[in-house]
């Protein structure tokens, strides 16, 4: 039963009473909705359609008065206690960066500028606004502009990039940026073909898996380990969940089952090859350094040696001769291992304070993203929650002496420009998913039961011979 004209002015004045004008769809639709069931509860109770018109508009009350009403209901949710965690943090950043950077001159050189990297935070905040108050909705309206980007950067960091200890930079005029920063992006650019690809059911799922392994073998062609890890976990647990929820319909689960078993496949087969094998004989190395202290096992005994020789307060005890820094700078005390240095030099208790408010921004974020209503929403948060998730627990690995892939950063703390802008920017949309995905619809069209004859889809009968 369609809405009459009476209807649609009805909730035209309610909408034109809330000032939120991403709101209106999702009112209007829910008020109409309201309008039409409560009229055909009166048709069957024997009253005509225009007397039942009458009543459902009487029984839904004065418009302003709704409107007004609803107006303090449907407002952008802020996140203030996420953006208080999210600014302690990039604070706290700003203050151990700067403190490390000015504690020894020498390292200040070789470490870097400092004038770049406070300039970097006032770059990395400036994105964060801007990806704060975007609409997250463009990532499901162009879901394929963040990969081309990628790649197009790809491209150019092949050809005209430069290699700085092994890894790939792009470099475009004054501007460097790290492939392996990069990689951080790869999850979000793979949720929005994720989603766009939802309304071809199952099949669609299938070439997310296809898109998904062509994404991976990107990553361990043109970035780093720690990047392919990262999105592996991403986008695997994203893919878990939409088999699980059934946002694909209901026939996606042997699809996953197939995808997983051919991951294992591929890895045993890299396991034979000779690059794979070459890794594997430094294993022994990272899980005992003593059998090889001078190669393999060396960063991790140095790593090692100061969490045994760290106290709970105040500077460790000395194992070594002179100071730590020049057996640990060559791997970066500010990037790799920042929280093995901070828990030498100044205990514990800095660290797992850290780690605690990391654990927490984690989990409220989790907490909200379960609370989303629109599938677009929840993947969206979903795939950035596990990519900081993914990165921190690579991070705490390697700084507690098991480096056996090289994390990328630690989230809005340690030091890179590149990472902080990046860690910044899907924070900013993080938030912006949690501020306003309350009133945003799926607008994909209904996955379709293959399993039936006839299907109705979006006002059309669809017979289906097969």
């Amino acid at each position: 039963m369609n809405s009459s004209e009476q209807f649609k002015y009805y909730t035209e004045k309610v909408c034109e009473q809330i000032r939120w004008k991403k709101a209106h769809g999702m009112v209007a639709k829910e008020i109409e909705n309201h309008l039409i069931d409560q009229k055909a509860a009166y048709m069957d109770m024997g009253d005509s359609e225009s007397i039942a018109e009458e009543k459902a508009l009487l029984q839904m009350g004065d418009p302003v008065a709704v409107g007004a009403a609803l107006d303090n209901t449907h407002k952008p949710a802020p996140q203030k206690g996420m953006l208080l965690l999210l600014m302690i943090l990039f604070f706290l950043g700003f203050v151990i960066q700067y403190k490390l950077t000015t504690v020894n001159t020498v390292l200040e050189v070789k470490s870097g500028s400092i004038p770049y990297q406070f300039a970097m935070f006032g770059v990395a905040l400036l994105v964060f606004i801007g990806a704060y108050f975007l609409d997250f909705s463009l990532i499901r309206k162009h879901p394929y502009l963040l990969f081309v980007l990628l790649l197009g950067m790809d491209f150019w960091t092949q050809i005209f990039g430069t290699s700085v200890y092994g890894q790939r930079w792009f470099i475009l005029g004054p501007f460097s940026v790290s492939s392996a920063s990069l990689s951080l992006l790869f999850p979000l650019a793979f949720c929005g073909m994720f989603y766009r690809l939802r309304e071809k059911g199952k099949n669609g799922y299938f070439r997310s898996g296809v898109i998904a392994a062509l994404f991976c073998c990107l990553l361990l062609t043109c970035h780093s380990a720690g990047g392919l890890v990262v999105f592996v976990c991403a986008a695997g647990i994203l893919m878990v969940v939409a088999a699980w929820k059934n946002w694909f319909g209901e026939k996606t689960k042997p699809v996953l089952l197939f995808f997983i078993l051919a991951a294992i496949l591929c890895i045993a087969i890299l396991l034979t090859t000779i690059p794979f094998r070459y890794r594997l004989s430094h294993l022994g190395g990272i899980l005992h350094p003593e059998t090889d202290p001078a190669g393999s096992g060396y960063q991790p005994s140095i790593l090692r040696g100061m969490l045994e020789n760290s106290v709970f307060f105040g500077h460790g005890n000395t194992f070594l001769d002179g100071d730590i820094t020049k057996y640990l700078d060559h791997f970066g005390f500010r990037t790799d291992s920042l929280l093995t240095y901070l828990t030498y030099t100044y205990g514990w208790a800095i660290s797992i304070f850290l780690v605690a408010l990391l654990a927490v921004f984690l989990g409220v974020g989790f907490r909200k993203c379960l609370k989303q209503k629109s599938v677009l929403g929840q993947m969206v948060s979903l795939s950035i929650l596990c990519t900081f998730a993914a990165e921190i627990l690579l991070y705490i690995a390697a700084n507690l002496g098991y480096p056996l892939i090289a994390p990328i950063a630690l989230p809005f703390l340690s030091y890179g420009g590149t990472a902080l802008v990046i860690h910044m920017a899907l924070a900013g949309i993080l938030l912006s998913t949690f501020r306003t995905g309350e009133v945003y619809q799926d607008s994909a069209k209904p996955v379709l039961n293959e399993s039936k004859f006839i299907q109705w889809d979006d006002g059309k009968l669809i017979i289906s011979f097969k």
